[in-house]
């Protein structure tokens, strides 16, 4: 929609604007130069003033001292040299050299300057000033300090009236709590309020971030970030990746509303054949459509939907997932059917949860109508499935590796045997309890207890046939089961937040 304006309208506007100019260049005070000598002289073909010795200047509010001065005849310029000192209420700029124009109000320094303004000290190699507006810009090498806060960055601008510095060109603002570097960073001291701009980094003793662009309100205790984010919780060693987050104070939590990915980088000690102890790297991958972490004593990780998680030989997928930090307890719930694998181990429950130790799987316990299948890697591609159903179900794992899985009440049971290495039938069995043991990733043993009901098929029976033997409720889903290439970013990870390397292998989350 467009508006359009009279044209005797325009016409008065024009003189409004025209009458106030006037009515502003009236009501301002002139400018009055002294010394203790004067000369007269041309300089490009203007007559010029020259002021030597204890020079002074008043206009208004605004006063100062230099060595000397040229003051203009035309063009009501002032121009001073050596030692100028230039104050304006609360502020002072001091500087080798400045020119003033009278008429617009505007300075500019050159030559090393230096600004003082209530606890503000800042410095550069000049600036301009414009003194009707209160507004300065300052160019190459400025640094600011306040307190124990310091700016630094290629050149700035400072608008007095709202307190507000925008530094631009390899921005940075270190304090004590921290520090934040950008292309382009944005201070509203009053609001508490600073906006940071491409190339955007952030750094504190509980984490590291980066991101494309970045809001921070300490009155409202939130913090924004869009585009390339990453941010790296530094005591949990954990790293979140996403296109958008946001952290809230008051919650002691931060949200990733957009198919985060989550790495959780551990690390383990472990003595190789000469005796020699290595650091070994586990990372565990996480992606879900929202992620919340919360931090402090009710410390916890929640990923929302769709969720997927992979760590060496271990994956799931689920509708929800928490991972309690403070007591090391991950549960998995809410979707249909919530899918775990250990090794060639798949387990299928209604609900899973996960006890950790020293943040590697120490038990799982597989809730509501639960069913464990483990295909015989002696013989692939013949459909001999060993197979668990019950009720609930623990998996007992020790150093990554599965041990012992148990099904209570309501068990059942196929379990494929061997004899010297070769096929030897199948057991079917029921119980309240049944008990499988593995080794070197296989089953080895299979024990009923109590209520033992049991059928043996010999192998001439097997033969070809194995996948006749399934218990009603089989599943196995190894096309849902996560993989590896499904965490890889789209973008490049900022060195400041870069992985470590994972079970010997490059932790690759770049973009190939």
């Amino acid at each position: 929609m467009t508006f359009s304006v009279p044209r005797n309208a325009m016409i008065g506007i024009v003189c409004i604007i025209l009458f106030a100019s006037e009515l502003h260049a009236q009501s301002k005070p002139p400018l009055t130069v002294t010394g203790d000598s004067l000369a007269s002289t041309m300089i490009d073909g203007q007559s010029v003033e020259q002021l030597f010795g204890n020079v002074k200047f008043v206009q208004g509010a605004l006063y100062g001292s230099s060595d000397k001065a040229y003051k203009y005849s035309t063009g009501n310029r002032v121009e001073l040299f050596g030692n100028v000192a230039i104050h304006q209420d609360t502020l002072e700029l001091f500087a080798p050299h400045v020119i003033y124009n009278d008429s617009t109000g505007i300075g500019h320094a050159d030559g090393g300057v230096r600004m003082f303004d209530r606890d503000q000290e800042l410095t550069a190699a000049n600036g301009d000033y414009d003194e009707i507006n209160q507004v300065a810009h300052f160019f190459h090498h400025v640094t600011m300090t306040q307190g124990k806060s310091t700016s630094v960055s290629d050149s700035m601008t400072y608008y007095r009236s709202t307190q507000t510095d925008l530094l631009y060109g390899h921005a940075s603002v270190t304090n004590d709590s921290g520090s934040l570097t950008a292309d382009t960073i944005i201070n509203i001291r009053a609001l508490g309020e600073t906006t940071a701009k491409r190339n955007v980094h952030l750094a504190n003793d509980s984490l590291r971030l980066a991101s494309d662009w970045l809001f921070d309100s300490q009155l409202q205790g939130e913090l924004h970030a869009r585009g390339h984010v990453a941010v790296k919780d530094v005591q949990n060693n954990t790293t979140i990746f996403g296109d958008t987050l946001a952290r809230f104070a008051k919650g002691n939590y931060l949200l990733v509303p957009k198919r985060p990915l989550l790495l959780y980088i551990d690390s383990t000690q472990v003595r190789d054949s000469t005796g020699k102890v290595n650091t070994v790297f586990d990372t565990m991958f996480v992606r879900a459509d929202t992620m919340k972490i919360y931090q402090g004593d009710s410390a916890r990780f929640i990923a929302i939907d769709s969720v997927r998680l992979i760590r060496s030989d271990f994956s799931l997928t689920g509708g929800k997932l928490i991972y309690d930090q403070i007591h090391d307890v991950m549960t998995v719930f809410k979707a249909k059917r919530q899918h775990v694998w250990n090794d060639s181990t798949e387990i299928d429950a209604d609900s899973v949860a996960m006890l950790m130790k020293e943040r590697h799987v120490s038990r799982v316990f597989a809730i509501g109508h639960a069913f464990a299948t483990s295909p015989m890697e002696e013989f692939p591609n013949t459909g001999r499935v060993d197979q668990l159903q019950g009720d609930n179900m623990m998996l007992i794992v020790e150093h990554d590796t599965v041990r012992q899985l148990f099904t209570m009440s309501d068990a059942l049971s196929i379990y494929f045997l061997l004899s010297d290495g070769k096929p030897d039938g199948v057991n079917r069995a029921s119980g309240d309890t049944i008990r499988m043991d593995f080794k070197n990733k296989q089953v080895t043993r299979l024990a009923i207890i109590s209520g033992t009901e049991g059928e043996y098929f010999p192998e001439r029976f097997v033969t070809g046939r194995a996948k006749a033997f399934r218990l009603s409720a089989f599943e196995r889903h190894d096309n849902l089961r996560p993989k590896r290439e499904e965490f890889v970013l789209p973008w490049d990870v900022p060195e400041l937040i870069q992985p470590q390397p994972v079970m010997g292998e490059p932790a690759k989350v770049m973009k190939p």
